[in-house]
């Protein structure tokens, strides 16, 4: 469970990325990330994953046309599942795009999600509003 100091710099960061467009496969602040890509260059960047650590390359279209999830094989590496009641700041949340979990995003508290969409990029949502479904919720390791 992150201490509300690592919740409070993880999220001054996300948020110093809103505005950055979506550019599949990339972490670029300013520049452009995917869904992915943002949020563990983000939680690098607040040192709460190793610098080393490196996502598996994927295609965009993954959810779309395979069962087998990829976003859930990465998280469980370095987060703990836990139940959608128990939903807290800084909790990293799957979303069901296709055949497969293939969205990702960080709640942020009071019903606020952070995320790299495809139309709007790295942008705040309400939670509540998102039609996608939830395919699960991860709470990072320390």
């Amino acid at each position: 469970m992150l201490t509300q100091e690592q919740k409070t710099n993880l999220n001054n960061e996300l948020q110093s990325w809103l505005g950055t467009k979506w550019v599949h496969n990339q972490a670029c602040k300013g520049v452009g990330a995917d869904c992915v890509q943002f949020i563990v260059e983000a939680v690098k960047n607040v040192n709460l994953l190793p610098q080393s650590y490196k996502t598996r390359k994927y295609d965009k279209d993954w959810a779309m046309h395979n069962a087998r999830s990829i976003l859930r094989e990465e998280i469980c590496k370095v987060a703990e599942k836990v139940d959608t009641k128990e939903i807290q700041e800084g909790d990293i949340v799957l979303f069901m795009t296709g055949r497969t979990s293939g969205h990702i995003g960080v709640y942020l508290g009071n019903n606020q999600l952070i995320h790299s969409h495809i139309q709007n990029g790295v942008s705040i949502a309400e939670f509540s509003n998102i039609n996608t479904t939830i395919e699960s919720i991860w709470r990072l390791k320390q």
